[in-house]
């Protein structure tokens, strides 16, 4: 449930004021560590450390101009980043359950798209080596957070995960365009189902497709506590493009968070 929150306009940037003004706070941060918050004039503004949102502002413009994404209003840097882009057009899909063979079907259509997109202009964001190097540190450091999903990819151990990761690591490959953080709340969609946009695109660039696959599937069987609509989601968008030894690779990196 969105909390309002009371704003003092002088702990913001001057030029965000005009949208600040009049305008109910609700904080809707979520696990990432930045703070949401909805403005109810039809916007939303992200607050982060210095620098931290650089990236995820160059991917919102060009999600936008691509008309899969909302429009960016400004980004601004000083003691911290703040970035305002204007409200999705629709909710996101956690909205839905009460429809999910819709939820399904739609995420599947939008992500298959996605995945084909070769864009020219985007900033590269060397997405694979990233996350070989996290799930690397972590183990070094004992990280290692293992869910009932990871095991149902048969990843229960520290160890396990990593000989994984160390034999088949390289099967990933950067053969699609991903969303990077595909679950439910970051995918809009219109009042009749249709998609919207996407959101929280601060991850997305070319990488591997599975990584996208395996959050969605990983989403719907959190919030609809039922594996059979990951089952769904994969007959919408293609078998074909699936490799499940690929997905239970990504299993064992998300493992190390």
């Amino acid at each position: 449930m969105k909390k309002e929150v009371s704003i003092q306009l002088a702990d913001y940037p001057e030029s965000l004021h005009p949208f600040l003004e009049n305008s109910k706070a609700y904080d809707t941060s979520s696990h990432s560590g930045a703070k949401v918050l909805y403005l109810d004039r039809g916007y939303y503004l992200k607050i982060d450390s210095k620098g931290s949102l650089h990236r995820e502002a160059q991917r919102i413009k060009w999600f936008a101009k691509e008309g899969l994404g909302v429009p960016l209003i400004q980004y601004i840097s000083t003691d911290k980043d703040y970035l305002l882009t204007k409200a999705a057009d629709g909710l996101d899909a956690t909205h839905f359950l009460q429809e999910p063979e819709k939820i399904c079907q739609a995420m599947a259509k939008a992500l298959r798209e996605l995945h084909q997109l070769r864009p020219a202009d985007f900033p590269t964001n060397h997405h694979l080596a990233h996350y070989r190097k996290v799930a690397q540190e972590k183990y070094e450091k004992g990280y290692f957070t293992p869910d009932a999903f990871s095991m149902h990819f048969g990843i229960s151990s520290q160890e396990e995960a990593c000989q994984l990761i160390q034999e088949k690591g390289h099967l990933l490959t950067e053969n699609a365009f991903i969303h990077g953080d595909a679950c439910l709340p970051n995918i809009i969609l219109k009042e009749n189902g249709n998609f919207s946009s996407f959101i929280d695109v601060g991850l997305a660039g070319m990488s591997d497709r599975h990584i996208d696959i395996y959050w969605v599937i990983w989403s719907l069987h959190y919030n609809l506590g039922n594996a059979a609509y990951g089952d769904i989601f994969l007959d919408h968008y293609g078998r074909n493009q699936v490799d499940q030894e690929k997905l239970r690779l990504v299993a064992a990196f998300e493992a190390f968070g």
